[in-house]
């Protein structure tokens, strides 16, 4: 049924892990507490890229030009502060899965099809997160944003997962996520189709106006979309 998909891409927090906003409360919560001045609105703009990326900007947008020791300072403590607080609330929290994810990962694996997961998390918080859910064994290759040069939306992290699990042609890729990042990254990495659901950060019509091919309520859904694609290339 998976024929001529060889690999599928997968975010995590929102995407393929339950969030409730729990990432952006906590962007938001480190901002105010070094007195980084960003809406709301803007820090969910900046959802699924590098953490460390984002503070590093909004450090810069705030110092002004000719200020960069200023920026670096507010970026680094911006940064320090989000680390602390993620861990913290999810140690409080703990992780759960979106419904279905595990199924799915079965499922295409039942099909010959490799299953990734990608994030903008630094590994510690990763590891965290996919020994929470004890995934290690449920999927092919974990890439976090440690692993590469750039971060989303750079295609960077997909091109790793391809590596790893020995996939040559960018034509044989999906890639699934719930933010406009996401959806830039698969765009730029080439990816067969960019599939955007909207169980995480951004409602159907923000990643229908991102290069995206489908857009799905969940992940549950993705085996429909596979499955179409599969026949297509007989």
């Amino acid at each position: 049924m998976g024929a001529g998909v060889r690999l599928v891409v997968f975010d995590m927090a929102g995407t393929t892990v339950h969030d409730d906003d729990l990432v952006l409360e906590c962007f938001v919560a480190a901002a105010g507490h070094v007195g980084l001045r960003v809406t709301r609105d803007e820090l969910n703009a900046r959802m699924g890229q590098s953490k460390r990326a984002v503070f590093d900007e909004l450090a810069r947008r705030q110092a002004g030009p000719g200020r960069d020791a200023e920026a670096r300072a507010l970026g680094d403590r911006g940064y320090e502060a989000f680390c602390a607080v993620l861990e913290g609330a999810y140690a409080k929290a703990g992780v759960a899965p979106i419904e279905g994810a595990g199924e799915v990962f079965a499922w295409l694996r039942s099909q010959g099809t490799r299953v990734a997961l990608n994030t903008g998390f630094y590994r510690r918080v990763t590891d965290v997160i996919v020994e929470g859910l004890r995934w290690r064994d449920a999927v092919d290759a974990v890439v976090c944003v440690d692993d590469v040069r750039e971060g989303r939306p750079a295609p960077y992290m997909i091109h790793e997962a391809m590596q790893r699990c020995g996939v040559h042609g960018v034509d044989e890729v999906v890639v699934v996520g719930d933010t406009p990042s996401d959806m830039l990254a698969g765009r730029n990495a080439g990816a067969r189709a960019v599939v955007g659901v909207t169980s995480g950060s951004h409602t159907a019509s923000t990643l229908r106006r991102c290069p995206s091919t489908h857009v799905l309520g969940s992940v549950r859904e993705l085996p429909g979309v596979i499955e179409r694609l599969g026949r297509l290339t007989r």
